[in-house]
């Protein structure tokens, strides 16, 4: 697995570590204030959650389910979501900036992880919440559409994968 995952401060000046563990009880009753309230049933039933933290402070950073698809020899992700202080969503309701940038970025990267352990070449497929979304895993992370069906619908191939595993190692 990647040790030496990290987010930036807002203004790109301090590169933080991080850290994946089991996301824990704890962990999801501080999604009362995110998107998604990681406690309701649904959220509760997703696979394999996974807390990325601070490494020096144990700060709650983002939260994902995955889960390994043998048929599809890929790891999908269920669900991923920024902490509140650094969800660009809710920050564009409440007003705000990121407290953290890199995120989701780390997420991918752990899960891709993953998905090489488990055989699979760092093949992800997720679904992107929205068209911004879409655009930036498509821009920054090298998503592509996963047919034509649901445009939503991406998958990040080998390469892709290797690098964004390649900034954490």
């Amino acid at each position: 697995m990647l040790e030496n995952l990290f987010v930036w401060n807002t203004d790109l000046s301090e590169k933080i570590s991080a850290t994946i563990t089991p996301a824990t009880s704890d962990d999801l009753k501080q999604t009362m204030d995110w998107q998604t309230q990681w406690t309701s049933r649904a959220a509760r039933e997703m696979p394999n959650k996974v807390a990325l933290r601070r490494r020096d402070n144990a700060e709650l950073l983002g939260l994902m389910s995955y889960e390994l698809d043998e048929k599809g020899l890929a790891v999908e992700i269920i669900y991923l979501e920024s902490a509140g202080h650094s969800n660009a969503n809710l920050l564009h309701t409440k007003g705000g900036q990121k407290k953290y940038i890199g995120i989701a970025k780390a997420l991918f990267a752990y899960a891709a992880s993953v998905s090489v352990e488990a055989g699979f070449g760092g093949v992800l497929f997720f679904k992107a919440k929205t068209s911004e979304l879409r655009e930036y895993y498509i821009r920054e992370f090298g998503a592509m559409p996963l047919g034509s069906y649901d445009p939503f619908r991406l998958i990040i191939w080998e390469d892709a994968a290797e690098r964004i595993i390649s900034e954490y190692q």
